[in-house]
């Protein structure tokens, strides 16, 4: 855990500052324009200029007015000779032009309010700093937004082709059902996808949590092996890993949407290449830390249910896993769904940025467990 939080917490100021940073020179020069249309803006007469009535006032009575008129207008239309705006009868005239102008001074009164208020409190230099940071901090949000988007379709395409397992198997339900009340946690969704590839994995958590499992699986587990396989993902549930590691994945995924695909020029890849190293860097931590996580569940599924049952269950599933034919082989896509195994074989799902523990040094773990 402590060499997961570290690599992926500098990973977040690196990317923080690089997004940021770029992002706060593109807003500031949007921040730029906005301030001399606004001063352009406040240039307009106003009520302001001709009374003794300050910009602020002027400006917050005329928005005032407008939101009377809103929210009131079928009062004023009942008392009023006034039926509707922007018709050929003197009194919407009237009324029109008095909705107009209100507006023309909202825009006017409040362009002049803003550009005074923040010449008064902030020199030039303290300006461009804090339109600097604050473009900065809206492009980062922006960006993990994103990134968090992304990871939500992510989990939803996932679901897609599965249906209910009480549809299919209530039993299967009903176990989960029990394995979420003994480990205090809100029952989740069960859902069942049609694939003859063996494999089971949770996504969300709390009571959008939803628990997958394919019919391969269920077919080449006993029930004893199944129920300790639904004790791993429920277990994943109860320790928060499923948020946990879609709030540890979204800086690499911030990293690789910042890689070009179709750079060509010396300067686009290199700027390739640090966003690479980036990705890459992220992985190993999330790997990590994916890692842990993973022993975890097996202890809780342990004490769910009997850890020798787990222990045949990954024995019967590493013998027929085989490497997927479908987009799991995606490295976001296999982190976000916090599969039973690693999406590949063992063989190529060696090294660092490996998301799941050995499968032999599991199975020894849990066979000591069931021992002791």
């Amino acid at each position: 855990m402590g060499v997961a939080v570290g690599v992926l917490a500098t990973l977040s100021i690196v990317v923080a500052l690089i997004v940021g940073f770029i992002g706060g020179l593109l807003g500031f020069v949007a921040w730029e324009w906005i301030a001399t249309g606004l001063e352009a803006v406040a240039s307009f007469p106003g009520v302001s200029d001709v009374t003794d009535v300050s910009a602020p006032a002027a400006g917050f009575f005329a928005a005032l007015a407008l939101v009377v008129v809103i929210n009131w207008w079928p009062l004023l239309t009942r008392y009023t000779p006034v039926e509707y705006l922007f018709q050929p009868t003197p009194p919407s005239v009237v009324a029109t032009g008095a909705v107009l102008g209100c507006l023309y001074l909202v825009i006017i009164e409040g362009s002049a309010a803003v550009t005074s208020g923040v010449a008064a409190v902030l020199s030039p230099l303290e300006r461009a700093v804090l339109g600097l940071g604050l473009s900065g901090l809206l492009v980062v949000g922006l960006f993990v937004a994103g990134a968090r988007r992304e990871i939500r379709n992510l989990r939803s395409e996932l679901v897609d082709d599965s249906v209910p397992a009480a549809e299919v198997d209530p039993e299967l339900e009903a176990t989960v059902r029990r394995l979420a009340q003994f480990a205090s946690v809100p029952a989740p969704e069960v859902y069942v996808t049609d694939a003859d590839r063996p494999e089971s994995f949770t996504l969300g958590s709390g009571a959008s949590a939803v628990i997958v499992v394919s019919t391969g699986l269920c077919e080449r587990l006993a029930d004893d092996e199944l129920e300790a396989v639904l004790a791993h993902e429920v277990s994943h549930l109860a320790n928060f890993d499923s948020r946990i590691v879609a709030a540890a994945i979204v800086p690499v995924v911030i990293a690789d949407d910042w890689i070009d695909p179709d750079a060509s020029d010396p300067g686009d890849l290199l700027w390739n290449a640090v966003f690479r190293a980036l990705k890459r860097y992220g992985q190993f931590g999330v790997a990590v830390l994916s890692q842990g996580r993973e022993w975890h569940a097996d202890a809780g599924a342990a004490a769910l249910a009997s850890p020798a049952a787990l222990a045949s269950a990954l024995e019967t599933l590493a013998d027929a896993r085989r490497v997927p034919e479908t987009d799991l082989r995606e490295w976001e896509r296999s982190v976000v769904a916090l599969d039973i195994l690693p999406p590949a074989l063992e063989e190529q799902g060696s090294g660092p940025f490996r998301t799941h523990p050995s499968t032999a040094a599991r199975i020894r773990r849990l066979r000591r467990l069931a021992a002791s």
